[in-house]
């Protein structure tokens, strides 16, 4: 079974703010949870009229046909933000002069580097076009056929013509394509390989590194937030379900650990979390009675009515800065 690699981009819904990943091979749009993992809801093409912005993040998968339809292993995601700078230093590390990823599929400017070439794209469309003659050859010599009348002179005798020039036309494609067909060279493609386990190590010590930065905490953007929140909790033996979902009533993360369940909101506010944050979760622990917790989590801190709603009804508070960080500092934005 043959598999590829693709990079794909993931595109935010202007209006819902809800993510997919999109590939245009397909022109088919995939939903995502809010960790870019696959949500429940059925793939679905982009109307033109609808309105999406790219963000920065990226996912790679591997590809194959099954049954008529394209199936997708997800192999890793990642942010480009969080890729090296470049430089122009030329004893600077391979990643920091040209555009590495983490991904295993070689990119454009990887490819270049390496001297791999996949044929000059020349070749296909001299063996396309040398087949558009036998569109007009072929219909007539057909129909006369198909009619019993004799095929017109001019066909017959321009037939071998034709059939000659597309034989030299793929004879020509075909030696295009070979002669500027290049594997690369193989020093260089183990340096490439090296330089993306690097990239890999970085971008992961990145995230390590911002999940004790405050600075980098204030930053976040909402996806970026709740795969933090979504962390903190993994590292305490959760297992960290991502929303949204299908009906999903206002929850980011369902934590599981020992057979209990518990819900988490996030707030990513500049400011103090408000009462009202606290008020809307008791609506939603309406729809999940079995939840043996239900935890508000804001950036900062909550404000003080908040804090005695929550204790009336008990809800849990967890502070980023304060909680997790044990720090009282905030950037100025």
């Amino acid at each position: 079974m043959y598999k590829e690699l693709k990079v794909l981009s993931v595109y935010r819904y202007k209006k819902s703010g809800k993510l997919v990943v999109w590939d245009p091979s397909t022109r088919t749009a995939f939903p995502l949870n809010s960790d870019l993992t696959h949500s429940d809801r059925e793939p679905h093409r982009i109307n033109r009229k609808t309105e999406i912005s790219q963000t920065s993040y990226r996912i790679e998968y591997e590809c194959w046909e099954e049954k008529g339809f394209t199936q997708y292993q997800r192999l890793r995601a990642w942010d480009v933000s969080h890729l090296p700078q470049k430089s122009t230093d030329p004893s600077a590390p391979l990643e920091n002069r040209i555009d590495i990823t983490p991904s295993e599929l070689f990119n454009d400017a990887e490819n270049k580097y390496v001297g791999r070439s996949f044929g000059h794209p020349a070749s296909g469309w001299i063996g396309g076009l040398s087949i558009l003659p036998l569109f007009w050859v072929v219909p007539v010599a057909c129909i006369s056929l198909i009619d019993s009348r004799p095929t017109p002179p001019a066909v017959v005798s321009a037939f071998p013509i034709v059939l000659g020039s597309c034989l030299f036309g793929f004879l020509l494609s075909y030696v295009i394509h070979v002669r500027t067909r290049s594997s690369g060279d193989p020093q260089k493609i183990q340096e490439v390989n090296e330089a993306k386990v690097r990239v890999r190590t970085l971008v992961e010590k990145r995230i390590a590194d911002a999940m004790r930065d405050i600075h980098a905490w204030d930053r976040f953007d909402g996806i970026e937030f709740e795969i933090a929140v979504g962390r903190i909790y993994k590292q305490q033996g959760f297992d960290v379900e991502f929303t949204p979902r299908t009906n999903d009533q206002g929850i980011d993360l369902i934590l599981r650990k020992q057979n209990s369940v518990s819900i988490v909101q996030c707030k990513a506010y500049a400011n103090n979390v408000g009462v009202a944050a606290v008020r809307e979760l008791m609506g939603v622990r309406a729809a999940w009675p079995d939840a043996k917790e239900v935890i508000l989590v804001s950036l900062y801190d909550f404000s003080n009515p908040a804090k005695e709603f929550a204790a009336e009804h008990n809800i849990k508070l967890f502070s980023i800065a304060k909680d997790y960080l044990k720090t009282d500092y905030r950037p100025s934005r």
